[in-house]
């Protein structure tokens, strides 16, 4: 017999904004802003890219990076402009934005509009020793850590690795625990339209939650 999808997913809870394996492992993820290197100066992309190195230096722990690819929904978008459209009385932004709706439609018949979002996955294991300069609470040996210290630890990465993106100029926050449920979801079904969890879904686990 065919095991189902979910067996596949090594999620044991979803609680605190993170991922709680079901080897005792903490996962939180962080989605970051993107930034588009060729629109900054040379010297510009050079301070990037060392301060980028210098992150991946200081890390004593590994972390993932996920770049993932949506179809976008700019309906919304497009009724934003038909509303501001119907306001307009100057005559030549009038007729400019009726030329842009054209055309975005005209262009969305035959193209697929797409953004990349980038994710972070930091990581907490139960076999780790607590060791390195980002380790706070060092584990005695012998000693099994409580759930507490093993957020805690995340919690110190999870900072380290927000300060140091904010010093690049990218924003980064913490997906909250419907979040994480509705980037499983979609990972596991991507075909899915817009890439939209259903509402009811939500509001079921929302409930749970």
């Amino acid at each position: 017999m065919t095991a189902p999808t979910f067996s596949l997913i090594q999620v044991e809870n979803i609680k605190n904004d993170t991922l709680i394996l079901t080897n005792g492992g903490l996962r939180a993820i962080l989605e970051v802003s993107g930034i588009n290197l060729s629109l900054l100066a040379e010297k510009e992309q050079e301070l990037v890219i060392n301060q980028f190195k210098n992150l991946l230096d200081g890390l004593d722990f590994p972390i993932e990076i996920l770049v993932l690819s949506r179809m976008e929904n700019i309906n919304n978008y497009l009724k934003i402009l038909h509303l501001r459209l119907e306001e307009e009385r100057d005559p030549l932004i009038k007729f400019q934005l009726e030329e842009y709706i054209s055309f975005l439609e005209d262009y969305l018949q035959n193209h697929k509009i797409m953004k990349k979002i980038f994710y972070i996955i930091i990581p907490y294991d139960p076999i780790e020793t607590g060791l390195g300069p980002l380790a706070k609470i060092k584990k005695p040996a012998g000693l099994e850590e409580t759930e507490e210290v093993k957020f805690e630890q995340l919690a110190t990465r999870i900072a380290y690795i927000i300060d140091s993106l904010n010093n690049i100029g990218l924003n980064a926050y913490r997906l909250s625990d419907v979040e994480l449920i509705k980037l499983l979801f979609e990972m596991y079904n991507p075909d899915l339209r817009w890439q939209q969890l259903p509402k009811q879904i939500i509001e079921k686990l929302a409930e749970i939650l």
